[in-house]
Formats: structure tokens, C-alpha cells, sequence
């Protein structure tokens, strides 16, 4: 079975929407795969998740149209140095329609998709880099989807306090482009973008 089978087996399994009218963009994070699509011990601080876009044809043929280097989770820094006194924050597996596309950052301004609606997070508060046992938290928390400011794989450093975060500058600006290529934000540019968050270890 092919990466694109088995995400689309689970968000199926789990009730998620799925955009399949042609050219209509699905993004998903999957974390703990890399760009090859296969799991990795997820090692804490690290760039090894999956960011990825995947669409349907005319023919009804779902594709992946860009895979790039992720985090769905904070590094040592704001995990160290939380910007809530409850704890940093881990986006909460799932599926959320909360993102338009809008300006994320103040010393380095980027193009990215910002937080509009909810979410869900675990909140670090033991500062031990997992989810298991953390208290849930809903709200705004400017869970932005920006670029990691080039920043090596092996070093997330202030690049995320909770966002979800393509590593690249470039692979982020492609990343937008393809994502605004979608014919309900050319429709409409404020349109609200839903993204789906995985587990690799689920696929």
C-alpha cells in the first residue's frame, strides 16, 4: 500500500473530511515519517516530521503534490522557555479547519497560514517532550504553519513554540504557492484551510 493509500485509509477510518474535488488541497502533517515516508524514532528537537499536500485529479486519482521536512512540535528552546506558564505547547493529533493565509512573524515577516479558528493542544507543562498525561487546552495560540528559517534538521531551536513548521525558507514559499493554487482560495482569499495532523506510527 502507497504513503497516499494508507492516509487516505485512516482519514477515512477517522471520519475526516477529505477535499476531493480536482485541485481542491489536502494538507496533512504525519509526524515521525520523514520526506521517504518512513517512520523514524521521532527524536526530540528535530525536524523529522512530514509536511504534504496531496489532491485529487479529474480522474479521481489522489496525488501527493509536495512532501517537505516538518515539526508538529516545539523544540528544546520554548519547550525549556514556554510562552504559556502551563507549558509549551503540542498541537493535539487530529483535524482542524482554522488556518487563511495571512503574515506570520515580526524580525523575520513571512507569508504563512495563520491561525483563525481553535485548536487543540497538550500543554508540556512537565517539560518532558511528549503528550502522554498533558493536560488538554483549546483556544488561539497563533499555531501559524511558517517556514523554520533554514535551521539544521537536528536543531529546531526557536524556529517552533508550538506551530507547525516547514523546516525550509523555499520549500515553505513552494509549499504557499501550491496551496494558494487551490480554487476555493482563488474563489475566495479568505478562505479557511483545514489540515489534518497524524501519528506515523498509526499509518
Amino acid at each position: 500500500m502507497t504513503l497516499i493509500e494508507k492516509i487516505i485509509d485512516y482519514m477515512e477510518a477517522s471520519k475526516y473530511n477529505i477535499f476531493r474535488k480536482p485541485a481542491e488541497k489536502n494538507i496533512v502533517y504525519i509526524e515521525g515519517k520523514g520526506k521517504d515516508g518512513v517512520l523514524n524514532s521521532d527524536q526530540p528537537n528535530h525536524f523529522n516530521d512530514l509536511r504534504l499536500v496531496f489532491a485529487f485529479n479529474r480522474d479521481g486519482d489522489a496525488l501527493i503534490e509536495g512532501s517537505w521536512e516538518a515539526t508538529t512540535e516545539p523544540g528544546y528552546y520554548y519547550t525549556d522557555n514556554p510562552m504559556n506558564p502551563n507549558g509549551a505547547a503540542r498541537i493535539a493529533f487530529g483535524q482542524y479547519r482554522a488556518w487563511q493565509v495571512g503574515i506570520h512573524g515580526y524580525s523575520d515577516p513571512h507569508e504563512a497560514l495563520v491561525q483563525v479558528a481553535p485548536v487543540r493542544v497538550h500543554r508540556d507543562w512537565n517539560r518532558d517532550m511528549v503528550r502522554t498525561g498533558d493536560a488538554l487546552d483549546s483556544g488561539l495560540f497563533g499555531i501559524n504553519q511558517h517556514h523554520g528559517y533554514n535551521h539544521p534538521v537536528d536543531d529546531i531551536h526557536t524556529a517552533s513554540a508550538g506551530c507547525l513548521v516547514g523546516r525550509n525558507r523555499q520549500e515553505h514559499f513552494s509549499f504557499m504557492k501550491l496551496i494558494k493554487s487551490d480554487p476555493r482560495y482563488v474563489a475566495n482569499p479568505d478562505f479557511i484551510f483545514t489540515t489534518t495532523i497524524i501519528p506515523g506510527n498509526k499509518l
